[in-house]
């Protein structure tokens, strides 16, 4: 059994982190912080209902030297600051981008602010976890990725690695729900600014761009660089990425061969048949990842359609997945169960599939 303090709880992906530890065998949950709602009861607000005896706790008044994992769901620029934690014994399971960059210098750039434990960088392995997992096996830190970037990675790391795709001009248009706003602006606030409305913002300058370019650039050492949008829906959860694509003198077919061998055995990564999209609906509350592939108009373009929820898979899911391994436990432990209920006539019928881990 692993104590483990989740940091910034109280937040979208503490409240999900909560609901799947609460669902592990091997976890036990003694401090949850969120210091504005220190000395609080703990309720998990959605259609489960679930509520616990735990209650929040300041910062301050954590006893770390008696937990074995935190997960830190504090905005960016707060833990790169807690150079307490940073220097303790305690293996860390980082979401947000605090750790995530190898390059100092392009936190200022991206983020706007300047690293104050650098030096700690190294010791964090960035968690992309089916391309990852004998790193993460041995390692003490985590960054976990961001949940963009996971949509976008998993489809084309592997097309990159086989060369199969031209690197010089992907294009991707993101879609997300609210919820990965956070809970700056009060869950009010958001439904309020994106009822019956959709905004476009970070075109060709989000702040994920720094992470997918990084690691697209690590493949085959050439530098790669994506244009990249995103969008917010009138939607509370989800992640979907239209990934623009040319080939590169193999077949239509041909992308959609490798991309089956290399998923054909993952838990949480299901491959439709070609010319066949996924939605979002299909994987809330999951820590499923959807790929579809729509051919173009012409032989060398093609669509990768990749959804997830950006809660679960592209955040909360895929530390405890991270988690998993670092214990050698099995990856699926605590994320067998969807966490949110969708109504059966509503529910596509593929997500009953036990390759999808509900």
């Amino acid at each position: 059994m692993k104590n483990v303090a989740i940091l910034g709880a109280s937040g979208f992906v503490g409240q999900e982190i909560i609901k799947i530890c609460l669902n592990h065998p091997h976890v036990r949950i003694v401090a949850l912080s969120a210091n504005k709602s220190a000395g609080e009861t703990v309720q998990i607000h959605d259609s489960v209902g679930i509520q616990t005896p735990l209650k929040y706790k300041s910062y301050e008044d954590i006893n770390f030297s008696s937990i074995d994992y935190v997960f830190n769901c504090l905005p960016n620029e707060n833990l790169h600051k807690r150079s307490d934690l940073l220097k303790s014994d305690v293996s860390i399971i980082d979401l947000s981008v605090d750790f995530r960059l190898d390059d100092k210098n392009d936190y200022e750039n991206w983020y706007g602010f300047k690293h104050g434990n650098f030096e700690v960088n190294d010791e964090f392995q960035y968690g992309l976890t089916e391309f990852n997992r004998n790193k993460i096996k041995k390692c003490k830190h985590i960054a976990n990725p961001g949940c963009y970037a996971t949509s976008i990675l998993i489809p084309l790391i592997e097309l990159i690695k086989q060369n199969a795709i031209k690197t010089d001009d992907i294009v991707i248009d993101s879609k997300s729900g609210y919820s990965g706003a956070g809970k700056t602006k009060g869950k009010k606030e958001l439904i309020k600014e994106v009822n019956e409305n959709i905004r476009t913002y970070g075109i060709g300058d989000h702040k994920h761009i720094a992470e997918i370019n990084q690691e697209l650039s690590k493949i085959k050492n050439i530098q790669t660089e994506v244009f990249f949008a995103a969008n917010i829906l009138p939607v509370e959860r989800g992640i979907l990425s239209n990934i623009y694509i040319d080939t590169n003198e193999v077949s239509q077919n041909d992308i959609y061969d490798i991309l089956q061998k290399r998923f054909n055995d993952e838990h949480f990564i299901q491959l439709l048949p070609m010319n066949e999209i996924p939605s979002s609906r299909e994987v809330v509350g999951t820590n499923n990842l959807v790929i579809g592939l729509k051919k173009g108009y012409k032989e060398n373009k093609l669509c990768i359609v990749s959804v997830l929820d950006n809660l679960v898979k592209g955040a909360a899911g895929q530390a405890v997945q991270n988690f998993n391994l670092m214990n050698d436990y099995d990856e699926r432990l605590g994320l067998e169960l969807s966490l949110i209920h969708i109504s059966e006539p509503t529910r596509p019928e593929r997500i009953g599939d036990s390759r999808v881990g509900c």
